[in-house]
């Protein structure tokens, strides 16, 4: 198993215990009632009773009884021999989680206050109970006082509730969704102390909450996901790789970006912030990464609830929701005109301006509050946008105008034709232009209203219009660095160029050479276009 950030184990069972010698202890209630320290150690007091000698040999096994002979201050936790029988003494990996799940740092009596976070070795939150249990578990004794820390007996042991990555790494059922996931595992290396030298740890972008899907092996965060198991994973794979089709010369890294890209489709729209106990209650969730579910009862239909250390799971076993909100991982797409980024000037005579308005405008509804002015007139003017993101399926293709009245009733009237070329690369690799031209069709003209719009004027370019590849580039795989095919500055295949197609005799007599983009958008066939 690998995780990111739990080390702490790894540290103090390699002998590491110096790396927490800058700590302060907590000496709160652990003098003895003459106000003396005592003399024994934890380990000492574990191994002179004769109810713990299961639990002894648990920490002597796995190496932490090393740990609690050393200075610094530990709280233990022990099961009787009773709660013990079961344990696979040969099983080293539950040994290991079983000592972390009960020693804590510092001192914890049993007056700590009730449902104060106690942190315990693998960094999972537990607290007194009311009653006076810990973690639901009834003590059979407590508060012996040792020289280095405190010991508490356990009538039972204290159920691990495994975080987000333990339960996916750790059940067969998940293991083509772990196998994803671990996949962007790479070992780091991090200064330790003051030393200079440096301690070799797991790192995975995709266990972040910017560009991943969220601090899954974080105790400290709490999140609701949806976990497919490998049924339901490959039945998503199968449904959403076609709109991951790319062209690559090389096949197999067209495979591998196919792959990449829609396992991150899948699980873009999985893990939610914080502990959803009612999905039906919400209007809408947005995921970590940003994505909207609607209809969040529906979505979450059906699943199994199980308790994480760090938030909540939803089982789905067999199937998924997610291919019936496709607009998860196949939304609208939206090129706003004034995005500097997004657009180039199609020739000289073409001058480009961003103009802003304000809720007193004649004109509603305008995106952003800002649109972008294309003008000229020697030429016929032009802008090319490029279209990021564009999956391999069926899109209507849609552009926002904005109506002249926004300058004013003196050019409410004035209007203009328009041409549109886009270009798509196909299977082959090479680009193909499609062309929509305005002379005859009223559909490509824009204004002329002898009334006044007030609202956007909304064209049609393309319906039901399918892209044989994807030209889909997400951040996660910019971070890859074997695939330098692919970079934050490659341009995106896609391109629309809208442009006046205005002769000298129709200039200012029939249409001027003048329009204004507020934005473009490709809606997937299907859905609604607002």
């Amino acid at each position: 198993m690998k995780y990111r950030k739990n080390i702490a184990y790894a540290l103090w069972l390699a002998g590491l215990g110096g790396f927490f010698a800058a700590c302060n202890d907590d000496w709160d209630n652990h003098y003895g009632s003459n106000g003396s320290v005592p003399e024994t150690g934890l380990m000492e007091l574990i191994r002179s009773d004769g109810d713990l000698s299961a639990f002894c040999l648990i920490l002597e096994k796995t190496g932490a009884d090393t740990l609690l002979s050393a200075s610094q201050t530990y709280t233990v936790w022990a099961p009787v021999n009773g709660a013990l029988s079961d344990v696979d003494m040969g099983d080293m990996d539950l040994l290991r989680r079983m000592v972390s799940n009960h020693i804590a740092r510092y001192s914890n009596p049993t007056s700590t206050g009730t449902g104060e976070a106690i942190y315990m070795l693998n960094g999972k939150v537990m607290s007194y109970d009311a009653d006076g249990a810990f973690a639901g578990v009834r003590l059979a004794d407590g508060d012996i006082l040792a020289r280095n820390g405190v010991l508490h007996k356990l009538s039972d042991t204290i159920p691990y509730r495994y975080n987000f990555m333990e339960y996916i790494s750790s059940q067969e059922k998940y293991s083509s969704l772990y196998g994803f996931i671990d996949q962007f595992t790479e070992t780091r290396l991090v200064p330790r102390g003051t030393a200079g030298d440096s301690v070799e740890v797991d790192y995975n972008p995709l266990l972040e909450s910017y560009y991943g899907i969220g601090l899954l092996d974080d105790e400290d965060s709490v999140y609701t996901m949806i976990l497919p198991d490998n049924e339901a994973w490959a039945q998503a794979s199968d449904a959403i790789g076609r709109f991951f089709n790319v062209y690559r010369s090389n096949q197999a890294e067209a495979d591998s970006i196919r792959e990449v890209q829609t396992g991150q489709a899948i699980l873009s729209a999985l893990t939610f912030g914080g502990r959803i106990t009612d999905p039906g209650a919400r209007d809408s969730l947005v995921s970590v990464p940003g994505y909207v579910v609607h209809r969040p009862g529906d979505y979450f239909a059906g699943y199994r609830q199980v308790e994480a250390s760090n938030g909540l799971i939803y089982e789905a076993n067999g199937s998924m929701n997610l291919l019936e909100d496709t607009c998860v991982w196949n939304g609208t797409i939206v090129v706003e005109g004034e995005d500097l980024d997004r657009r180039r000037s199609l020739n000289s005579g073409t001058s480009v301006y961003v103009r802003d308005v304000d809720g007193a405008n004649a004109v509603k509804g305008i995106s952003e509050e800002s649109y972008l002015e294309v003008s000229g007139s020697s030429l016929n003017p032009g802008v090319t946008f490029d279209i990021p993101e564009v999956l391999s399926g069926t899109y209507d293709i849609y552009v926002d105008f904005v109506p002249p009245r926004v300058d004013g009733t003196s050019r409410a009237t004035e209007k203009t034709c328009l041409t549109f070329r886009m270009g798509v690369q196909q299977e082959n690799g090479r680009l193909r232009y499609e062309m929509r031209q305005g002379k005859d069709d009223e559909e490509l003209i824009v204004g002329g209203d002898s009334v006044g719009d007030t609202g956007i004027k909304t064209v049609k370019v393309w319906e039901n219009y399918h892209f044989p590849t994807s030209d889909f580039r997400d951040p996660l795989w910019y971070l890859d660095e074997e695939n330098t095919s692919v970079t934050n500055t490659t341009r995106p295949n896609t391109t629309l160029e809208i442009r006046t197609n205005v002769s000298n005799s129709e200039l200012n007599v029939k249409y001027v050479r003048r329009f204004r983009v507020d934005r473009i958008r490709l809606v997937p066939s299907g859905q609604k276009k607002d």
